[in-house]
């Protein structure tokens, strides 16, 4: 996307330096793109209902949203470089408003699309969540039982855009092994209903030293 967008931006670039001139009202080219405008309006209607449910629907919802600024946006810069004539710039105003505004287009697509996978980009790689949630986190597993006597370990990261979380609690020795099961099972399922969390994971110990729990295989 952002290299077929370079490529436009420098052919716009090499028209307004070169003075071309295309002042013709394509009126074919003008009702094909505001036939894709009024489909693309309807996808982003559909998709913005399902958005808050997957994390695919929602990268296609803004690719609609995009579509819809970049469709809007040229058919407003084409009909206006037949029609008018813009007074802000001689050099502009020699080639057109159509090269200018496929350099804004370009511009703003490359933008927004470098923002969008920026912010995925953090989501498939497991961003941590921000400290304010690992402390509701905390805050949830210690005042869940009176049976369990220390947190030891709190982790949240993206798995996609929710979070899996891993609570290590500890519980005395003692503690009968369906007592334990039943404990950490419901606080798994108190924290699997908050919002943003995909999947919890609760390990139960009876103590913190914690020798190496996973080996490497030589």
């Amino acid at each position: 996307m952002a290299s077929v967008n370079l490529v436009v931006i420098v052919e716009s670039v090499r028209a307004i330096m070169s003075q071309e001139k295309d002042n013709g009202f394509h009126t074919q080219a003008i009702i094909s793109v505001a036939a894709a405008l009024g489909v693309k309006f309807a996808l982003f209607l559909y998709c913005y209902t399902l958005q808050s449910k997957s994390s695919q629907v929602q990268v296609l919802w803004e690719d609609h949203r995009n579509d819809l600024f970049i469709n809007g946006f040229g058919i407003l810069m084409s009909a206006g470089g037949s029609r008018f004539s813009w007074f802000l710039c001689k050099l502009i105003c020699q080639t057109g408003l159509d090269p200018t505004g496929a350099i804004l287009i370009g511009a703003g697509v490359i933008f927004a699309w470098s923002h969008t996978i920026y912010e995925q980009f953090g989501f498939l790689a497991g961003k941590s969540a921000p400290h304010d949630f690992l402390q509701l986190i905390i805050y949830k597993a210690m005042t869940f039982s009176d049976e369990i006597e220390k947190i030891d370990t709190v982790r949240a990261y993206h798995s996609g855009p929710d979070y899996v979380v891993e609570v290590d609690i500890v519980m005395d020795a003692t503690t009968p092994l369906w007592k334990a099961h039943d404990i950490s099972q419901q606080l798994q399922d108190k924290i699997e209903v908050l919002p943003n969390v995909e999947r919890a994971f609760v390990h139960v110990d009876h103590e913190t030293t914690h020798a190496p729990e996973h080996r490497k295989i030589m």
